[in-house]
């Protein structure tokens, strides 16, 4: 099966142009069989609303994606796109339910950087954190000991300088099992279907998810 795990929606992240529905329509029309949806989630965004209201707000673009995805066959599921206070890095995590947004919000917002996140994310011992485009300019990469894995291959590489190649080089030397992603990073139409993953198996929730990555953290991936 074909899944990107790297895709936004216009209805969270204020740099995507499609919204959830229409995101999932054009995976589907492009042969993929699920998504991840992946919105940013910042630091400090929308404070002013009640924690149950911005949790609403963050899973509505992975709501109306997973509604259409029901009705037309295409597997929607539950990620996001992490950054801290004090830097400009994006970090994907899976694994996540809507039940967990307003805990990840809290940790955020108090300051919480990715020393002391990622102990948080292995406790959970459902969720993954892998560092997207971890060597796109001019972002910095992360300890490989503070990460599950990177992301490859982005497929954003037109509107930025992502260079892949030394992000597979990094991977490659960091400890056995270290994962390997590859993502369209898809925020608008030009962007869908250019990067992802072939599953061997089903993946049908966050937590299959999770499992099929830590058994394959070298997967076969889409890059176009």
């Amino acid at each position: 099966m074909k899944i990107d795990v790297h895709v936004h929606t216009s209805e969270v992240s204020g740099c995507g142009q499609l919204p959830g529905a229409e995101m999932a329509r054009l995976y589907k029309q492009a042969g993929y069989d699920a998504i991840v949806i992946t919105d940013h989630l910042i630091a400090g965004t929308h404070r002013d609303m009640t924690p149950e209201a911005r949790a609403e707000w963050y899973v509505s673009g992975y709501r109306a994606a997973k509604a259409e995805g029901e009705k037309i066959g295409l597997t929607v599921l539950l990620g996001a796109e992490l950054r801290f206070f004090g830097g400009n890095e994006d970090f994907l995590l899976y694994g996540l339910t809507p039940e967990d947004v307003q805990w990840i919000f809290e940790k955020l917002d108090a300051d919480t950087r990715l020393d002391g996140f990622y102990p948080l994310v292995r406790q959970t011992g459902r969720m993954l954190l892998i560092q997207a485009h971890p060597f796109r300019e001019p972002l910095r990469h992360a300890p490989t000991e503070l990460l599950d894995g990177v992301e490859v291959y982005n497929a954003a590489n037109a509107n930025h300088k992502n260079h892949n190649d030394q992000a597979l080089a990094y991977a490659r030397s960091a400890r056995p099992g270290f994962i390997q992603t590859s993502g369209s990073d898809a925020h608008m139409l030009s962007q869908v279907g250019h990067g992802g993953l072939i599953a061997d198996a089903p993946i049908r929730t966050e937590s299959e998810l999770v499992a099929w990555l830590r058994a394959h953290p070298v997967p076969k991936r889409i890059e176009e």
